[in-house]
Formats: structure tokens, C-alpha cells, sequence
């Protein structure tokens, strides 16, 4: 093959790749889960899986897309025109959902002039973001933030529910379709909510559904011999689904991979920490390779607690993998643990000395995490009392100190952020890319004993590493964690 012909080979899939991105919905085969929840004839029917492998979402999306169109390819549905309703938690979700949506629905089936305005950015946006069919069909995308209130006084003819939420949205959102007789589809991993209602209302036979394990089977699609594909091309076969486990906490892997109803709470959570692997006193992070930040991270606490009051202080750098893909190195350099009843004076003093111990100051820290205000009948423990003290101990005004501390709580949280940041250290203590000086003894004995439990001892010295993590566990502008891509 000639040069040129190489050249016009590779420009034509570059094409034929961004096409594919835009209307995915001209290259997918259904993966045997997929097409058996698009031929599921209930009227209250879920899919449920793990996260990121299947496709349930692309599979709930496309059978509101038919519903709209007024085609389904596997039974008769309601004429057009129909309302749908396309549910989930939080304006972040639903974004990702509305790229999905917008990437599954033919563009010449849309009325553009009537329907939100897309970006990649922001989806159809927080207005009211909805699509209009030309047959007059309307998807709204509505999410449960707000409560149930939020969601009464409508009546619908399709809602899709996009992962768990709770039971009085549920009732709510099925209220909607009473006068229509209208489908409830759920797409959901059952975790980050509690889902014992659902699984309930399935085992009553109230709600069918298709459950689909992470197999070589499910994440093949149907008249191929190859299974799906991540962003970077790696192969969803055996060799990475396994990985996948290795990688995946084992008390989350049941659900986060298999779909399960339950996680598997036995033993230390962070089974993959080895302190000979784990603690190296020698290691040192390269700044010729790329910048390394010191950051730090504060747990509170106001009862008499041994090891209640933490401050952990990192070293974090990104660097790309061997794919391509940045990622954290990340070093845990040193410790302030102290009972629950120090004062906030006590605690600044002992902060300032670890930071004086590595000959840098406050103002050298990229970031300051802290966790929300405690308080007991004799002290209160807050990022701003911690600010006043520091501040104090410096000679300095309050206003004048930089970084501030910052919340690491801030906005809703869910227990699927503790999950996240869990998941996140978890995967990078696999990977070897999460190491421990000696000197952060209590952090390390914390990494080796914790067992996920509320009131663990070492719980709060295990969220002052999450803290000081946050903008890398949720970061803004990329992603850590590869998408599916259908073909």
C-alpha cells in the first residue's frame, strides 16, 4: 500500500471513529442482557448490573428513543406522541446521561428549533432541558435532588430511572404513569443507596428484571466474536475482567462488577495493602518528571477518642501511565493524630511542626481538605476554628492565610463519595502507586486493620487520606475511569 493510500486509510478512520462517537446509535449490537431487557414486555422492568461494563444505561436510553419514535422492534407500543421522562440524582449524572441520549438518537428524528440546545459541556443544559421529536414525542431529563415533591402534578407515558434512588421516588415517579399504563424502566448497580426496597418489590414480582453478571458472554455482542471495547481499546475478555477484580475492593467487587444486591464486608477492606510493598522510606517522588504538590488532609473530632484528631500530609504527583492516562503517584509523608479532646491550639501547633519537619511552610501546601464542624460540651472542632488557631500561631490575620481550608464535604454527600474515594485508594494501592513513609505509623497500622466500619478507630485517619485526595478522586475536566464504547 502506498504512502498516500495509508494516509487516506487512516484519515478515514479518524472519520469513521468521530462518527462514531457522535451517532453511536448506527454501529451498535446489542450485547445478549441488552436486547434480553429491550425484549422484556413488563411494565415495571429493571436492569441491573455492574458499574461501566454492560451498557444498561445505553440499553434503558434506546428503548425510550424506540418508545418515541413509536417503533419498537420487538413489540407494539403507544403511538407517538408520548411524554418521557429520563430520572436521575444529580446535575452531573444527568449530563452524562444527556451525552449518552444525544450520542443513541438519530438527528433526523429531532425538531432542534423546539428542543434544548446541546453541548458537550453541559448536555441540554439546567433549563428544562428537553428533546422534541418531530412526531411531536418529548423527553424531559428530571432529576430527584429536590425531593418527590419536586416530581408530582405530571402525567407521563415513560419514565427511565438511571441507578438507585429512593423508594418515595420511586412511588412518586410510578404515580405519573397511572393514568397512562405506561413503562418504568430502572437501569441500576445497587449501591449508593440503600436498595432493599427494590430488591424487595423484584423478589414480590412487582418489578422484572434481567440481572447480568461481568462475563466474557454479556460483554460480547450478539454476531460478534469480540467482546466491547474501553475508551483505550483494551478488550472487556477474560484477562481484564479479571483485573478488574484484582483492582476492585473485594468487599465492593460483588456489586460494582457483578451487579449484586450486596456488598461483602469480611475482613480488612484494603486487603491488597502489604506494608513490605507499601512502606519505603527511601522513596522519593522525581520533580524534573512533573510538579509535586504537598497536600494535606484534616479529620475532627470532639469526643475523648485516642486517635480522633488527624492531619495527613502528602505528597502527590501525575504522571501519565503507560497508556497515556494521568495518574496520581502518590506519597503519604507524615502524621499529626491526636486524642479528640486536643484543643484547636494544640492541633495547629503540632500541624505547623509536621509541616516545619519537611522544611516547608503553610503557604507551600496546593491544598488544605477538612472535614465538617464537631463539637462536644468542651470544644468545637471546624476548618474555620482550625484557620484561627493556624493563623494565631502564625502572627497572621485570618483573612491572610493561604491555602484555606477547604471543605471536604462540600455540597450533598452521598455515601457514594466515600465509596469513590475507598475505590479510588484501593486501585492505586493495587497498582503499587500509593506508598508510606515509616514516619505515618498510625496511617499505615490504619491501612492494615480497617474494616470498613463506621466506628472503626482507624476510620478517621483512613478520611483525612480521602480528604487530602478529593481533587484527585473527583477531578474536573477528566476522568479516571475507562467509559464502555460499543463496537
Amino acid at each position: 500500500m502506498t504512502p498516500s493510500a495509508l494516509a487516506e486509510l487512516a484519515e478515514a478512520t479518524v472519520e469513521l471513529a468521530e462518527l462514531a462517537d457522535r451517532e453511536a446509535w448506527r454501529f451498535i449490537r446489542w450485547t445478549p442482557p441488552q436486547d434480553a431487557f429491550h425484549r422484556l414486555r413488563a411494565r415495571r422492568k429493571l436492569f441491573r448490573a455492574g458499574n461501566q461494563a454492560i451498557g444498561k444505561t445505553w440499553a434503558g436510553l434506546k428503548e425510550v428513543i424506540w418508545r418515541c419514535e413509536g417503533r419498537h422492534p420487538h413489540y407494539h407500543t403507544r403511538p407517538p406522541p408520548i411524554e418521557a421522562w429520563v430520572v436521575c440524582t444529580s446535575w452531573s449524572q444527568s449530563v452524562a446521561i444527556m451525552k449518552k441520549f444525544h450520542a443513541l438518537c438519530p438527528e433526523d428524528q429531532i425538531d432542534h428549533k423546539a428542543s434544548s440546545n446541546f453541548s458537550v459541556r453541559s448536555g441540554y443544559g439546567k433549563d428544562n432541558p428537553a428533546v422534541v421529536f418531530h412526531n411531536g414525542s418529548i423527553v424531559r431529563f428530571r432529576t430527584t435532588n429536590q425531593g418527590p415533591t419536586a416530581l408530582q402534578g405530571s402525567t407521563v407515558h415513560v419514565v427511565h430511572i438511571d441507578e438507585p434512588t429512593d423508594l418515595e421516588i420511586y412511588r412518586e415517579l410510578d404515580r405519573r404513569l397511572t393514568r397512562t399504563g405506561g413503562p418504568i424502566l430502572i437501569t441500576a448497580t445497587p449501591i449508593n443507596r440503600d436498595c432493599a426496597w427494590l430488591r424487595d418489590l423484584v423478589e414480590d414480582g412487582v418489578i422484572e428484571e434481567v440481572h447480568a453478571r461481568l462475563t466474557v458472554e454479556n460483554a460480547t455482542p450478539m454476531g460478534s466474536s469480540r467482546p466491547l471495547t474501553t475508551d483505550e481499546g483494551v478488550p472487556m475478555d477474560a484477562a481484564w475482567i479479571a483485573e478488574q477484580w484484582r483492582v476492585t475492593p473485594s468487599v465492593y467487587a460483588p456489586v460494582v462488577l457483578d451487579g449484586e444486591w450486596e456488598m461483602r464486608p469480611e475482613g480488612v477492606f484494603f486487603d491488597v495493602f502489604d506494608a513490605d510493598r507499601h512502606v519505603n522510606g527511601a522513596m522519593r517522588l522525581d520533580p524534573d518528571r512533573a510538579p509535586v504538590w504537598w497536600c494535606l488532609g484534616i479529620d475532627y473530632a470532639a469526643a475523648p477518642r485516642e486517635y480522633g484528631q488527624t492531619a495527613i500530609l502528602a505528597q502527590v504527583q501525575q504522571l501519565p501511565d503507560d497508556k497515556g492516562r494521568i495518574r496520581e503517584a502518590i506519597l503519604v509523608q507524615d502524621e499529626v493524630v491526636m486524642a479528640g479532646v486536643a484543643s484547636n491550639a494544640q492541633f495547629a501547633a503540632r500541624v505547623l511542626e509536621m509541616l516545619s519537619r519537611h522544611n516547608i511552610q503553610w503557604r507551600d501546601l496546593k491544598h488544605v481538605y477538612g472535614d465538617n464542624p464537631v463539637a462536644s460540651r468542651w470544644v468545637k472542632k471546624s476548618n474555620f476554628e482550625t484557620m484561627r488557631a493556624l493563623s494565631r500561631e502564625l502572627g497572621i490575620s485570618q483573612t491572610a492565610l493561604r491555602p484555606r481550608i477547604l471543605s471536604a464535604k462540600e455540597g450533598r454527600l452521598s455515601s457514594g463519595m466515600v465509596d469513590a474515594g475507598c475505590r479510588y485508594i484501593y486501585e492505586n494501592l493495587a497498582e503499587g502507586r500509593c506508598l508510606f513513609h515509616p514516619r505515618a505509623a498510625l496511617t499505615i497500622d490504619a491501612f492494615g486493620t480497617w474494616d470498613y466500619g463506621r466506628e472503626h478507630p482507624a476510620k478517621d485517619r483512613i478520611d483525612a487520606v480521602r480528604y487530602l485526595l478529593k481533587p484527585f478522586i473527583f477531578p474536573r475536566g477528566r476522568g479516571h475511569r475507562a467509559v464502555v464504547r460499543f463496537g
